[in-house]
């Protein structure tokens, strides 16, 4: 059962939960886990997660609260992960899959919230777990300006062709500045473009966006294809001019994404590194051995955007996105084909220094425009090195 808990996570609101059990008619009705969930959508929560033999704990702006000291019991794990993925859930998880899929709550007619789920099979000391983790999709992505883009990356993000790629780690708003991007060519009254998005899930619908004259279409991987390969050959026969793969993360996705890309076809994926150097090296490592000459010489002369990006505490209590972004003209792109590739990293920290911004530039800017604090920005640089 559910007990009434106050956090200041959530500005002094209560959660609203008393005598309602997790799940009362899996895949049908839970009372208790919608209640939770809805509660940290309203209070800010960029992850709520819930584990075998632990309490119940949300993520509000990069700080972590206990949502109270009730603990979860495997029982009550098994009714929580069959009712957010299937009957077969806790079967999956058993048997060593991991579940990534979304889960939506209908408040009423005209609001839905929807939520990215992952499932994790754990060890605990009572032996078989699970931790379950699910970060709250906002209805729609702020906006480019909202999002306080760069103008170097606002007139860098729309190439006629070629590679855009941002990088990060785990949960620094890549799909989110993506998402921000993509409405924005929507909104062009002069764009004509037609956007094809494959992700794992798909975080922001975007049919509803209205546009003059450009198309979008979004499949759900492995739900509605099974493979990031597979959703980009298929692209091939659609005539998009944008691709969308929500991450390129095994070497058959990235060789498909390259021969989208130098296809005459702009395509925007995320990469998993921690600033642009590394974001260069992960990419000539996925390539495969096979056929790497071949594929780093086709990413060469097609990168035209690279951006890396975190999120750092910020002076109002939230979090605000600090950036390092590299854009490819002509003239680097050829440096980087005479290049070998062991020596990308060093050539791009160069390349930033030159013409790019670095995250040392993006914090002091963060600084001077009241951002962040004198002490965050310290942490920061020190993290820089």
């Amino acid at each position: 059962m559910l007990n009434v808990v106050k956090t200041d996570a959530a500005a002094g609101r209560e959660w609203e939960g008393p005598g309602l059990c997790w799940v009362a008619d899996p895949r049908k009705s839970a009372p208790g886990l919608d209640s939770l969930l809805t509660w940290a959508y309203r209070a800010g929560a960029s992850r709520i997660s819930f584990q075998t033999g632990g309490s119940p704990s949300i993520r509000v702006y990069g700080r972590n609260r206990k949502v109270n000291d009730d603990t979860l019991d495997e029982a009550e794990i098994a009714q929580i992960v069959n009712h957010l993925y299937g009957a077969d859930g806790m079967a999956r998880l058993q048997g060593g899959a991991a579940l990534d899929t979304t889960y939506e709550i209908a408040v009423s007619r005209s609001e839905r919230l929807r939520y990215r789920l992952n499932v994790t099979p754990t060890r605990t000391s009572r032996r078989f777990g699970a931790n379950v983790v699910m970060r709250p999709i906002p209805d729609l992505p702020p906006s480019l300006e909202q999002q306080l883009v760069e103008p170097g990356i606002m007139e860098a993000f729309r190439p006629r062709n070629g590679m855009v790629i941002v990088s990060g780690g785990t949960g620094s708003g890549k799909s989110t500045l993506i998402a921000g991007m993509t409405i924005a060519k929507l909104h062009d009254a002069n764009g004509h473009y037609d956007i094809v998005e494959g992700a794992a899930p798909v975080e922001f619908l975007l049919d509803r966006v209205k546009s003059l004259c450009s198309t979008i279409n979004q499949s759900e991987i492995p739900r509605d294809l099974p493979t990031f390969e597979e959703f980009i050959r298929g692209c091939m026969r659609r005539e998009p001019t944008d691709i969308i793969v929500g991450e390129c993360r095994d070497t058959a996705t990235m060789s498909a994404a390259i021969q989208a890309a130098i296809s005459g076809h702009t395509l925007t994926t995320t990469i998993h590194a921690n600033d642009v150097a590394l974001t260069m090296q992960r990419i000539a490592s996925l390539c495969p051995s096979a056929e790497r000459e071949n594929l780093i010489s086709a990413v060469a002369q097609s990168l035209r955007l690279v951006i890396n990006q975190r999120l750092a505490q910020s002076t109002d209590g939230k979090r605000t996105a600090l950036r390092e972004f590299l854009v490819f003209d002509r003239k680097l792109r050829t440096r980087f084909l005479e290049t070998d590739p062991a020596q990308w990293p060093s050539l791009t920290r160069r390349a930033i220094e030159e013409q790019g911004q670095s995250f040392a530039k993006s914090i002091q800017n963060a600084l001077m425009e009241g951002r962040i604090s004198e002490q965050t920005a310290a942490y920061e640089l020190k993290e820089e090195g």
